[in-house]
């Protein structure tokens, strides 16, 4: 069941992402044609504002989620009642506390960006995101159970729905009044109505779980608990200072045009990785149970075909970003204004595949619930990150806000975090994964090395066969070439089984069959 359930979450994840992905593109694109770059820029600052705040969260959902792995395989509804009770009421404490910090922080919006450079409905603005992220820590506990059950994928019609009927009126909207806040109505009207309704499915679907109880967590499982989250506390704290900085620091010491760029090129970034998020997301339960199985090999077996898997991926995903980025924002999208000089594209793209290479370490790290073993890392990740950043960004712009993201993960996460999962899970030496991830970084810069010199070499006057062409070339190069030099080890022909199976799987039907009955 476990396969069984990673595929089907993994192809309504997909299905879900296809669509919502599609008609956001479309959305973003009318976004900036009708509000212009101050309202993207302050949007995006905003989001990364907003993710200061969801430090308070502390990491309990994803402690709650790890313990919820054991009684769910074992049936133990009494338990997994008295988690999700625990959890309903944190959530509602944290809710309540963001709301507060979040009015006081208001007072501090100026400190980021100019007064000058501010919409002049930000007070509107500044509350209406923060009513959302509010509402949703009151709203979507549930989803917790559903995915550490391995279901998430029954709600994926839900989702389609909603979002889809969303992003139409919010298109609509923008066309037709050119105007933000009302823009920003819809988004909050939406994410209620998502909640409500995927609470009311889970409720049912999960009957015989008391999303009240009375009963007391067990003082081994407080104590599990309370170490995990001790841990992701220091994790969220980094993890935010690593991902969610850059905007803030390009705001503060470049401006808020800047900004709007920048996010463009995330937007972009995210949308493909949201595929392969996807991917990573939807095994990790299904990691969890293996790991609690205590069969290492197994794991070990998996974790290199996982690893191998991000190689592939994340190496073409590297050369179609550094060959396609520019031309396609600049030709096909919205223009020169909107893109960054080749060597600022070149860090983005790089500090994207080192953390996409970090991937299955990741994933192992939370299936196998490793969260204080390796604490020092986010938090001496965010120093170096946020110190360097801020330097090189005085002196170099985005170019140096993104260098300082590299330095900090090539000096913290990326070497320590494989020792501590190598060791703690695997009980083997970690020196094998280096040579692999030398070897990946290797082939990854001659990938994108040799596709850029082709594609440069290639020039039309038709911008559209031009990018047509371009984007052949980015297939082809970095996926022939691993073919040609992996085809006969095991991780290839492990996937490649899986791949066959996936194909032919009778699971595939039984998805089609669910959609139709939604």
């Amino acid at each position: 069941m476990r396969i069984q359930n990673s595929i089907r979450n993994i192809v309504f994840s997909l299905s879900n992402n296809i669509v919502t992905s599609l008609l956001g593109f479309i959305s973003r694109t009318i976004f900036i044609y009708t509000l212009g770059q101050s309202y993207l820029g302050i949007s995006a600052l905003l989001q990364n504002v907003f993710g200061l705040l969801s430090i308070s969260e502390l990491g309990i959902s994803t402690a709650i989620g790890f313990s919820l792995y054991k009684p769910l395989a074992e049936n133990n509804k009494k338990l997994v009642s008295t988690l999700m009770t625990i959890y309903k009421k944190a959530y509602r404490i944290i809710a309540i506390f963001i709301l507060i910090l979040g009015i006081v922080l208001y007072n501090y919006l100026d400190f980021f960006v100019e007064p000058s450079q501010q919409p002049k409905e930000i007070v509107y603005i500044y509350f209406m995101y923060l009513i959302n992220i509010v509402i949703g820590y009151f709203l979507s506990y549930k989803t917790t159970l559903i995915s550490s059950d391995q279901k998430a994928y029954e709600l994926v019609p839900i989702q389609i729905k909603i979002n889809t009927l969303t992003l139409l009126i919010q298109i609509v909207y923008l066309l037709v009044f050119k105007e933000y806040l009302g823009y920003l109505g819809i988004q909050i009207l939406s994410s209620i109505l998502v909640n409500f309704v995927q609470n009311r499915f889970i409720t049912k679907k999960y009957y015989d779980i008391n999303f009240k109880s009375n009963d007391k967590l067990p003082v081994n499982e407080r104590k599990i608990i309370a170490k995990n989250i001790s841990g992701l506390m220091i994790a969220k704290l980094g993890d935010f200072c690593v991902n969610s900085t850059d905007n803030l620091i390009i705001s503060k010491f470049v401006d808020l045009a800047s900004v709007a760029i920048y996010s463009n090129y995330i937007l972009l970034r995210n949308l493909v990785n949201g595929y392969i998020g996807i991917l990573f997301g939807s095994i990790t339960a299904g990691f969890g149970n293996l790991v609690a199985e205590g069969n290492e090999k197994k794991s070990l077996e998996i974790f290199n075909v996982l690893f191998f898997v991000s190689f592939i991926i994340y190496s073409f995903e590297a050369v179609s970003f550094i060959c396609l980025l520019n031309p396609f924002i600049k030709d096909l999208w919205i223009g020169s204004e909107y893109i960054f000089p080749f060597n600022t594209v070149l860090l983005i793209v790089i500090n994207n595949y080192l953390t996409g290479l970090r991937m299955p370490i990741i994933t192992m790290k939370s299936a196998a619930g490793i969260y204080l073993e390796d604490a020092w890392v986010p938090f001496g990740f965010a120093i170096i990150n946020l110190g360097a950043s801020i330097v090189l960004g005085k002196y170099f712009g985005v170019f140096g806000v993104i260098l300082g993201s590299i330095i900090g993960s090539l000096c913290t996460a990326d070497w320590y975090r494989p020792i501590v999962i190598f060791k703690k899970v695997f009980k083997i030496s970690s020196w094998n994964y280096f040579k692999n991830y030398i070897k990946y970084i290797i082939l990854g810069g001659f990938y994108m090395i040799i596709s850029v010199y082709i594609c440069n070499s290639i020039v039309y006057s038709n911008v559209l066969v031009n990018f047509i062409i371009k984007c052949l070339i980015c297939i082809i190069i970095p996926n022939i070439i691993t073919i040609i030099l992996f085809h006969n080890t095991d991780e290839f022909r492990y996937l490649y089984t899986i791949m066959r199976n996936i194909v032919n799987s009778r699971y595939i039907n039984e998805i089609k069959g669910k959609f139709n009955e939604n």
